[in-house]
């Protein structure tokens, strides 16, 4: 990871770390998706239906989480038992009408609409989403910055998608790079390590409201932070050093310790 901080393990105390780690330990485990919207890619068995599944999970994965739940279940009951049957055969045009009318808070059903269009032809073109990001990685695409694969994927959709799915030289990339984390990470009850061509220690950290309040919180960034890509690759980098290899185990520690705190308000 390209650390854009010096000195970064000296900020963090050996409490602190390991405190971190007991966290990580306790909430990464299949209990987890209980009320995650991880949930439902594990719904799915063949790789192009779970990529699909979680493609959309992680782009809706905004909002009250039982909203995001029951939003999930319903359109997982849309897809039925083969979500890739579903978006080939373009099935999706009847769920999702050309329309400005609101599908799940500010997302559209336009905006849902050209988001499975693209996925399709994505497919249709490469495969799957994980074989044109291979392809482009192997390219060398996604190794000049911090935070690129998450931004090649971002480039791949027109703005109708917006802003279900946007993107800028600054932008955080929340949900994407919850959707790589999914992806990527391997030997996890929760993520699915589907695409083991690109390295865990490279992704960046999904900047969920829990884990920017748990970070301030901790001391790990600056209480006036506010979630853009340089603030990814600042808790990346922190996390980097506590779990070396695997920086988003940090993420289950801090979302994790999050979801608890708000439970209990």
């Amino acid at each position: 990871m390209i650390s854009l901080t010096e000195n970064i393990h000296k900020t963090v105390s050996k409490e602190l770390k390991h405190r971190l780690r007991q966290l990580a330990t306790k909430y990464e485990t299949s209990d987890f998706m209980k009320d995650d919207p991880s949930q439902f890619m594990h719904r799915y068995h063949e790789p192009l239906d779970v990529e699909i599944t979680a493609f959309l999970a992680a782009n809706l994965a905004f909002g009250r989480r039982s909203c995001i739940l029951n939003c999930l279940d319903r359109l997982c009951q849309e897809m039925g038992e083969a979500p890739s049957e579903w978006l080939l055969s373009k099935r999706y045009e009847t769920f999702f009408p050309d329309s400005p009318k609101s599908f799940y808070r500010i997302y559209s059903y336009r905006n849902m609409r050209y988001l499975c269009e693209t996925f399709r032809q994505l497919v249709i073109n490469y495969g799957s989403l994980g074989a044109y990001c291979q392809s482009r990685n192997e390219a060398g695409d996604c190794a000049k910055e911090a935070g690129r694969l998450a931004a090649v994927i971002a480039d791949c959709f027109p703005d109708e998608c917006k802003p279900l799915i946007s993107n800028g030289k600054t932008s955080a990339n929340k949900r994407l790079n919850l959707f790589l984390r999914w992806m990527v990470r391997q030997n996890s009850p929760v993520d699915l390590g589907l695409w083991v061509w690109y390295p865990a220690d490279q992704l960046l950290m999904p900047l969920d409201t829990h884990v920017v309040d748990v970070a301030k919180e901790f001391g790990l960034i600056a209480e006036n932070a506010t979630p853009n890509l340089k603030l990814a690759i600042h808790l990346t980098d922190i996390m980097s050093k506590i779990f070396p290899g695997d920086p988003l185990k940090g993420d289950f520690a801090l979302f994790g310790h999050g979801t608890k705190l708000n439970a209990e308000c």
